[in-house]
């Protein structure tokens, strides 16, 4: 007599996928968003913003890049004082 055959339980693979919000480098903050908007056949212009201390910037990037590549370049600038970017003023609460 045979033993019943156990039934394999399938492994599940975890899917990593590319973020869509990066994290602030002057506040902390997970809030920094990036849009590409196409100016031509090689080349996009990205604008980076954080929600939380209101922190601008743009890059002219080339047009293969993602949101991933633009938020590296732009934290490279930002660390090495290269970059020009606005910061929103602050409202007072009263």
């Amino acid at each position: 007599m045979g033993r019943r055959r156990k039934k394999r339980k399938p492994v599940r693979r975890v899917v990593r996928r590319i973020p869509k919000v990066f994290q602030c480098p002057r506040c902390g903050q997970m809030n920094v968003t990036i849009e590409l908007n196409r100016i031509d056949a090689a080349n996009s212009r990205a604008t980076i913003r954080c929600g939380s201390c209101e922190l601008r910037a743009e890059l002219i990037v080339p047009s293969i890049f993602q949101p991933v590549d633009v938020y590296g370049k732009f934290i490279d600038y930002y660390h090495s004082g290269e970059l020009e970017y606005e910061v929103g003023e602050e409202e007072e609460a009263v």
